[in-house]
């Protein structure tokens, strides 16, 4: 549990039993800044299989959220609807548009407080980011999802 003295919360990955994805994406397949992220890694079908894509030396290392950070879990789908949104949008879409493709989207706020992102616009109009206070947080991955790290995206509210 995350208190306002702390700096860094360790988030858990809890991992499903399921089918690998056909086909594996790299972070350039992602559009916009969801192709730089600050850490970035792909998940195997088990520990040893995971493969880190950006800034990190271990998925540990990945999960690690600090104040304004947020971690985006991104399964094949998702990057495809993300991509084509982006495409519409004449390449123009915002950070927040495009995390709100995310399978699953969590972070910490400024102030320290554990958040879960609500948001979500499926490209039907305006997409406003509504964090909701959380005492723990986790990410539910399966094999090939990117999980990805961002700063800078997550408010006090």
């Amino acid at each position: 549990m995350a208190t306002k003295n702390e700096q860094v919360y360790q988030v858990a990955v809890d991992r499903q039993k399921a089918a690998q994805a056909a086909g594996n994406y790299e972070l350039g397949d992602l559009p916009g800044d969801l192709s730089s992220p600050a850490a970035a890694a792909r998940i195997g079908k088990t520990p040893k299989q995971d493969k880190i894509l950006e800034g990190s030396r271990s998925l540990t290392a990945v999960t690690k959220l600090t104040p304004a950070s947020a971690l985006a879990v991104y399964g094949r789908p998702e990057s495809r609807w993300a991509s084509a949104y982006w495409r519409r949008s004449g390449n123009t879409a915002s950070m927040a548009e495009l995390l709100s493709y995310a399978r699953q989207l969590i972070g910490m706020a400024p102030s320290g407080t554990l958040v879960v992102c609500l948001c979500g616009h499926a490209g039907q109009g305006p997409c406003v980011p509504l964090w909701a206070p959380r005492d723990e947080v986790s990410l539910t991955v399966q094999p090939n999802d990117l999980v990805l790290r961002f700063y800078g995206v997550v408010e006090d509210q």
